[in-house]
């Protein structure tokens, strides 16, 4: 089992990190790891987390579950160019890739604009630019999808942050970054080969805690979550980021 975890100092180069990501499919750094790489200031981190309460319900639940505030948005990163929030439209999947909620348009609230504008996301999405670069040998086009999630747990309700199992998503770089843990348990990681050998099994457990992966050649799914106090609320934040080369 590997566990294609670096706990590096913020020296380390975008092309060492990405040589193990080709090299294992997977990345993990942890969150006071990935702060000091970007020098992102605590308090940055801490605005930029005041965001998550403002998720919206996600109705679209096959399972019927209410557990799920999301927002959606994408960007288009060209080489050369500043990113571009796209305009708002609507998510869809196909079926053979999303069973649960797979093959509907769903319509989402948009990202806030001083969310999608804010430092510290610009920074982590340019290092993760960089990363799937250095990864691919060379600059590409990338259509970036953000998918700021909350899940919700509670006592007659567990939380599901992958309700849908192991799984892919149809991309080619997927990213897992946790903001925060309320009052849970659970919530525990696990990556495997595509022949469902686990590579990886670890609960990411504090801010920027990050997690990357090669959508292709691995499938992952994240342990469902319960209440500690169940007489207060609890979440999961996390920040799923998709990366898609588009076709020159």
């Amino acid at each position: 089992m590997t566990t294609a975890a670096i706990e590096t100092r913020p020296a380390v180069s975008a092309a060492l990190l990405a040589r193990r990501l080709r090299d294992e499919h997977l990345l993990f750094l942890p969150g006071d790891t990935l702060g000091a790489m970007l020098a992102l200031r605590p308090d940055a981190v801490e605005d930029f987390a005041a965001y998550w309460p403002g998720l919206t319900l996600d109705r679209y639940m096959g399972d019927g579950g209410r557990y799920r505030l999301r927002r959606y948005g994408e960007f288009d990163a060209q080489p050369g160019a500043a990113r571009r929030l796209l305009p708002h439209a609507p998510y869809e999947q196909p079926a053979y890739i999303n069973s649960l909620n797979g093959g509907i348009a769903r319509i989402f609230d948009p990202l806030e604009p001083g969310f999608a504008a804010h430092p510290v996301l610009d920074r982590v999405l340019d290092w993760l630019t960089k990363l799937v670069d250095h990864c691919e040998g060379h600059a590409q086009r990338w259509n970036i999808r953000l998918h700021p999630y909350r899940i919700l747990a509670r006592q007659d309700e567990p939380g599901r942050p992958t309700p849908e199992g192991l799984h892919r998503d149809g991309v080619d770089y997927i990213v897992s970054l946790l903001m925060t843990r309320h009052n849970v348990v659970g919530g525990a990681t696990t990556v495997t080969d595509n022949a469902g050998r686990v590579l990886w099994h670890r609960t990411l457990q504090r801010p920027l805690d990050i997690m990357v992966g090669s959508d292709a050649r691995t499938l992952h799914a994240v342990s469902p979550l319960a209440p500690i106090d169940s007489s207060l609320p609890a979440w999961r934040d996390v920040l799923v980021i998709a990366f898609s080369k588009v076709p020159a």
